[in-house]
């Protein structure tokens, strides 16, 4: 019962409760990093349509020769891929972020299979 205009005010927790107890009309789902949320406020994602980036995709092994910068130093592993042409690559020693593509040589194409490197 709402008396003189008042506003009902459920907290998060209320809600997730009358949800169990089936109480709740609008549907309430569990995301990540964001809390509790109706549907309609669920972020799409952006989803890049290019697979490819500089001749490489997610998935390759790379040898990446790195001369100048914080980085400097041989790593060879797989790489995950940016459009900004900045991969990440999981080295044997961990993973290793932000080399550019232009140090990066690649060794093996994406085939669907993994690899011990």
């Amino acid at each position: 019962n709402l008396n003189n205009g008042e506003k009902l005010v459920m907290t998060k927790q209320l809600q997730l409760r009358s949800r169990v107890k089936g109480q709740l009309s609008r549907t309430v789902l569990k995301t990540n990093g964001g809390g509790n949320k109706p549907v309609e406020f669920n972020p799409t994602r952006y989803v890049p349509r290019e697979k490819i980036h500089f001749g490489f995709q997610t998935g390759d092994i790379v040898r990446a020769i790195v001369t100048t910068g914080k980085k400097i130093g041989n790593y060879v592993g797989k790489t995950a891929i940016r459009s900004s042409g900045s991969f990440n690559i999981y080295a044997k020693n961990g993973l290793v972020q932000g080399i550019s593509y232009k140090f990066c040589k690649r060794i093996h194409a994406k085939d669907g299979y993994s690899y011990a490197h």
